[in-house]
């Protein structure tokens, strides 16, 4: 019986693996909204060399190209099959057509009545307003003609 031993990761000298980060380079720091390219090369000036530097960014967009690789081969089963799930879509959408233009059609015969209900209303106020104002001329007259039948007596 053969025992699997644990995967060792390559050290280097001091036993620290080999794909680790030094403990100058702080990925985080990409990440903060206020984050300055020229601030943070100009701040690690200080301490290492430009090579070095360089060669640490590039180990981290190598490192970021294949996380992006990743994630796309993770979900590109899911990418796949979402095609596979949309088949019948073209059918739903012919089944759903006839209720919705009969429901469209019956909302404008609902519309058009309300609108044509709408207008007697406004047409009714109209009218009942010019009666109003008709009735107080009348009204006027009348109380004029008894005023001036008295003044003839």
């Amino acid at each position: 019986m053969a025992d699997t031993l644990p995967t060792r990761s390559a050290t280097d000298l001091f036993s620290d693996p080999i794909d680790s980060q030094p403990l100058w380079f702080k990925k985080s720091s990409f990440l903060q909204p206020e984050f300055d390219s020229e601030a943070y090369i100009s701040d690690l000036r200080t301490l290492v060399s430009f090579d070095t530097l360089r060669s640490e960014l590039q180990t981290h967009l190598a490192s970021l190209k294949h996380e992006l690789i990743d994630l796309i081969n993770r979900d590109y089963a899911d990418f796949v099959n979402l095609s596979t799930k949309l088949v019948d879509v073209d059918g739903a959408i012919v089944r759903m057509r006839a209720p919705l233009t009969e429901l469209r059609e019956k909302i404008l015969g609902f519309r058009e009545s309300v609108e044509s209900t709408l207008v007697a209303v406004q047409n009714g106020l109209r009218q009942r307003s010019e009666a109003s104002a008709a009735r107080e001329i009348l009204e006027l007259l009348l109380d004029t003609f008894h005023v001036v039948s008295k003044v003839g007596n």
